[in-house]
């Protein structure tokens, strides 16, 4: 018997692993994508390179270069673009976003990961990861004047 669950758990963790696996797969390139995201993109990203793609939750998600940044785009399936992510330096936040860090009720909190997002009709906010003291972790958004988005 213990050698019958043995084997059970061991095709069970081997089962997950693959899903996990495929479900995560990029694709080198943009020229499998539908018409729609593939055009909806270069409309919007002009010049790239070191295009990958995946999808997540039927959301399709381009990561790619443009000149020397890295960016994330993000498309429904229709090619309707959502958003797109450039990870920045905590530096490089405006500094009203700065300042709303700093004193308000994050203040306490660490600083993690730090995003510019480019958003369709909102122009550009800022995702932060905080943690709190016992690393608790939270995604906070401010648009440019430093004001938190819900």
């Amino acid at each position: 018997m213990k050698k019958f669950t043995a084997r059970l758990i061991l095709i069970i963790i081997i089962s997950f692993g693959f899903y996990t696996v495929n479900g995560q797969v990029n694709n080198k390139g943009i020229k499998d994508l539908s018409p729609q995201v593939k055009a909806a993109f270069q409309k919007i990203y002009t010049s790239t390179s070191e295009e990958s793609w995946t999808i997540v939750d039927k959301t399709i998600i381009i990561s790619f270069k443009s000149g020397s940044d890295f960016y994330d785009a993000f498309f429904d399936e229709k090619g309707v673009w959502l958003r797109s992510e450039l990870a920045i330096l905590y530096a490089q936040l405006p500094k009203p976003v700065q300042d709303s860090l700093t004193s308000g009720e994050f203040s306490n909190w660490e600083k993690g990961s730090v995003y510019k997002v480019d958003l369709p009709d909102s122009g550009e906010n800022y995702k932060i990861y905080v943690y709190s003291k016992d690393w608790n972790e939270m995604e906070v958004n401010f648009d440019k004047s430093g004001k938190r988005i819900l």
